[in-house]
């Protein structure tokens, strides 16, 4: 009797089906291939300021004919797989994916859930060990088991199991189906993003006794808070912000951070002059560097000898007064050093966003040092200025009286205040007194000139003599158009 034919709808199921079952088999048929750490032939490491790193590295690999699964081993748990770029000659990736499905007692658990483990208990008396097989039920609540005709929760005792249920690893790795354009030995291209490393500069500096000099170090201080050694790596490091498309997430606190100073082991010189590369400076390690999971270390990135440095007191916008209100106490002044990154004033170099901790001689001329305060400054390129405010002078302060208050319209108003500082060190002083101005002012009267340091931001400089005072009186008239 000839058989009928199938109906459309029911040639597209068969159709379907065939597929799906190809592909089962296919990739039943795929031959697992291990790359682990001791395959690598080259590593790099390129890390960013904001929790980001980007690692590219080569291994060596023994492609078989036909499709394959690449189980790359020895990669950070905290990669973003739509990063991924694998290349080699003639490579075609079919899929790629992180297995980051670790293995832990619970996980191996779960994982058992329906398969037979096995129960060791201890004989009460002989010490011995019982070994029964057992059935796992569930874990909801509490771990059910089945052994022989009985069901018993939480039992006493000992799970053994008898094997690695599929799916689980006891370390990150990266799944790749691929089907190789020639079987054989072939260099694998690696590169992904990655959270958990980043690296941030850290500046000493050494204060002269004129307080006009400084000499400078700069650190680097790396830290990997991923879950991956990374041994023998070429070094680089980005200064510069780039887009990430969205938020990387916080570093895992899987490690406790190791820390490791590389201050005393290796010299500035190791670090190369940093190099301009798109809009950003890149600087390179000249020799390799081991940096292991959890641990942070510091490295020399560059040192100045006699860096020209000035040192104000500053009152930046501190000195308020209102109608009405009560006096004010007095406000001491900010202890501020600006250096220039000029090769002529010592510097020249762009100096990464980090923190300066500054330390010079007490002031009675002693031997022993003293830590005298730190600021952070931020990305500093050549020419450009950083100033660092280091804390506050016990001896210089100041106080504001509201002189002027008046209303002319209700577009323009004026306001005038009398600062009054006083120095009671025992040599004279150069204090700044820097204020913001709304916009629409003018100056109407002022006991001394003023510098413009910005559109809306001016400046006085009052000289103020030992054990006395200073004052300075201005008045301004505000217009809103």
């Amino acid at each position: 009797m000839p058989t009928s034919p199938l109906a459309p709808s029911r040639l597209a199921g068969a159709l379907a089906a065939a597929l799906l079952l190809g592909t089962a088999a296919s990739a039943a048929l795929a031959q697992e291939v291990p790359l682990t750490a001791e395959s690598r032939r080259s590593l790099t490491l390129t890390v960013y300021n904001q929790n980001l790193g980007l690692v590219s590295e080569t291994r060596r690999v023994e492609l078989p004919a036909g499709e394959s699964l690449l189980a790359i081993e020895d990669v950070s748990g905290q990669l973003q797989p739509e990063s991924v770029l694998l290349a080699a000659q003639g490579l075609r990736v079919i899929e790629q994916s992180l297995a980051a499905d670790l293995l832990t007692p619970q996980r191996l658990l779960e994982a058992s859930v329906g398969q037979t483990v096995q129960l060791i208990r201890t004989h009460p008396d002989t010490g011995a060990d019982i070994v029964e097989e057992a059935r796992v039920l569930s874990l909801a609540g509490g771990m059910v088991l089945q052994i022989g005709d009985r069901i018993e929760i939480s039992p006493p005792g000992r799970i053994v199991f008898t094997g690695m249920p599929a799916g689980l690893r006891s370390e990150p790795a990266l799944l790749a189906r691929v089907f190789p354009g020639q079987a054989g030995p072939n260099d694998l291209r690696l590169d992904y993003l990655t959270a958990g490393l980043s690296w941030r500069a850290d500046y000493v500096a050494r204060l002269n006794a004129a307080s006009d000099r400084l000499d400078l170090q700069a650190l680097v201080t790396l830290s990997n808070a991923t879950d991956t050694d990374f041994s023998g790596a070429t070094l680089r490091l980005v200064a510069g912000e780039v887009n990430q498309g969205g938020a990387m997430p916080s570093p895992q606190p899987i490690f406790k951070a190791r820390q490791e100073s590389m201050a005393m082991a290796a010299s500035a010189q190791d670090m190369a002059a940093p190099v301009a590369a798109a809009d950003r400076y890149v600087y390179s390690l000249q020799r390799p560097v081991t940096l292991r999971r959890g641990e942070t270390k510091q490295i020399p990135l560059m040192s100045a000898q006699g860096v020209k440095v000035t040192r104000e007191y500053r009152f930046d916008d501190r000195l308020h007064a209102y109608r009405g209100g009560p006096e004010e106490d007095p406000v001491n002044a900010d202890i501020v050093l600006e250096l220039v990154n000029d090769p002529d004033l010592g510097l020249g170099a762009p100096l990464p966003a980090g923190t300066v901790r500054v330390y010079g001689p007490s002031e009675s001329g002693e031997a022993a040092t003293l830590f005298l305060g730190a600021d952070a400054i931020g990305h500093t390129p050549e020419g450009e200025k950083a100033r660092l405010t280091i804390g506050q002078a016990f001896d210089v302060t100041a106080r504001a009286e509201l002189l002027v208050d008046e209303r002319l319209s209700s577009s323009s108003y004026e306001t005038g205040q009398k600062i009054t500082v006083r120095n009671a060190k025992e040599e004279a002083v150069e204090v700044i007194v820097a204020r913001t101005l709304p916009r629409g002012w003018t100056m109407r009267e002022e006991s001394a000139p003023h510098e413009t340091e910005s559109a809306n931001r001016i400046a006085w400089r009052l000289t103020v003599p030992a054990g006395g005072e200073a004052e300075l009186t201005y008045r301004i008239r505000v217009e809103n158009q």
